[in-house]
């Protein structure tokens, strides 16, 4: 009797193990606003309402370069990212940008603030 007991707990607990491992998901990847990202921002002046901005790793800190077109890239200075909201500061001709807003997947929302008023802009990762 007891033999019969042990053989039908250790069948349920194989077939426990198998249907688990059936069951099981991959793994969640962690996001990361690493990469390029191609923006448009409506209504700054002319030749710098299209760009990329390119988020670089800088240690356990972020580094962001904007390539406000073919000729001009400026360093982000003050960068802060934190639980998907990136900030930081730049400038363009000599004038403080600040850029501010929010990752939800390969999409980034955020605000160019000026001294011509704040815009909105809107960033695509690019595909690896």
């Amino acid at each position: 009797m007891k033999s019969k007991t042990i053989s039908r707990s250790l069948v349920a607990l194989m077939l426990v193990v198998l249907a688990s491992s059936f069951t099981s998901h991959a793994p969640v990847k962690k996001f990361t606003p690493v990469g390029t990202w191609d923006y448009t921002v409506e209504g700054v002046p002319e030749g710098y309402e299209a760009g990329s901005m390119i988020i670089s790793e800088k240690g356990k800190n972020y580094g962001v370069t904007m390539a406000l077109n073919e000729y001009y890239k400026t360093e982000g200075e003050s960068v802060n990212y934190k639980k998907k909201n990136l900030s930081f500061v730049i400038w363009v001709e000599s004038e403080e940008v600040r850029i501010s807003g929010s990752f939800d997947g390969d999409t980034f929302t955020g605000l160019v603030s000026l001294s011509q008023g704040d815009f909105e802009m809107l960033a695509k990762k690019k595909a690896e």
